[in-house]
């Protein structure tokens, strides 16, 4: 593979990621994949398919406790939050309602679900209450709970509107009950990233992407519904542009606190060890 092609794998692009292939310089090949799950993103940079990943902050602190190469890094934050809805079937009214469901999510140790899963026992409801089942990304969670395959999953836009639209309810948002949380990261393994001269170009274009709004507001409207995106989903990526691209240490300061809270693995991180902000 060629030093000046990058490969990335994301759930859905990042409002930023459209706006910076607008300056692509020549000889610099960016390939991007859709991934179904998380776990498929960390397959993926353990075996060197892909060289980055857009991801949930979380999955890093739970990836470098993985048997594995331990030595995954966020080298910078691409949203400011990661809009989340936890929504219901018709026959669910409220997060308590959850006791003995069956929630469907990504994976069940790692990720958003680890903000569902600090909610829920706030209502109350401890890990043994319900029944935690992996379907993959949102478009795979969504297609499971129309179908009643689940009575409860985490949804963003458009999927949470979608999905009320169809007769379910919405039982909580993640931002409102914790206001910090933060955006997806771009992860790198650290024994990887600092010998791609592509991953050091492709950051530089995301920082002068980040003066792009409010002047390219329209442009990158089109440009986000050219890709295929509904209207609420162009609204939601563009209200969560970053003005940073450093990893917000209050919001992964959270996500270390909601892993204590919780007595799971990597409680015991900091911010300096999953941080890399060598490449800003």
């Amino acid at each position: 593979m060629s030093n000046n092609t990058l490969r990335v794998m994301w759930f859905v692009p990042p409002a930023i990621a459209v706006a910076a292939s607008w300056q692509t310089p020549a000889g610099f090949n960016f390939e991007s994949s859709r991934t179904q799950s998380s776990d498929e993103q960390y397959l993926s940079l353990c075996e060197g398919t892909v060289d980055a990943v857009v991801t949930s902050i979380d999955n890093v602190l739970h990836w470098n406790q993985r048997q594995g190469p331990q030595d995954f890094v966020v080298i910078a934050q691409v949203e400011t939050t990661t809009p989340l809805q936890l929504i219901g079937s018709p026959d669910v009214f409220s997060p308590r309602d959850l006791a003995g469901a069956k929630i469907l999510v990504d994976a069940p140790e790692n990720g958003f679900v680890i903000a569902l899963r600090a909610l829920l026992q706030q209502t109350g409801l401890g890990l043994n209450d319900y029944r935690l089942t992996p379907i993959g990304g949102v478009r795979e969670r969504f297609s499971a709970l129309i179908e009643g395959e689940g009575d409860a999953t985490l949804l963003g836009p458009p999927f949470d509107t979608m999905a009320v639209q169809r007769g379910h309810n919405k039982l909580a948002t993640i931002q409102d009950v914790f206001p910090s949380f933060p955006g997806q990261g771009l992860v790198v393994r650290k024994s990887a990233g600092h010998a791609l001269e592509s991953l050091k170009t492709w950051v530089f274009l995301l920082q002068e992407s980040l003066s792009t709004l409010p002047a390219n507001e329209v442009r990158l409207k089109e440009s986000l519904e050219d890709l295929g995106l509904p209207s609420e989903a162009v609204t939601a990526l563009i209200n969560t542009f970053p003005k940073t691209l450093t990893p917000d240490r209050g919001g992964i300061e959270l996500l270390i606190a909601q892993r204590a809270e919780l007595g799971l693995p990597g409680a015991e991180s900091t911010y300096e060890q999953i941080v890399d902000c060598s490449f800003l």
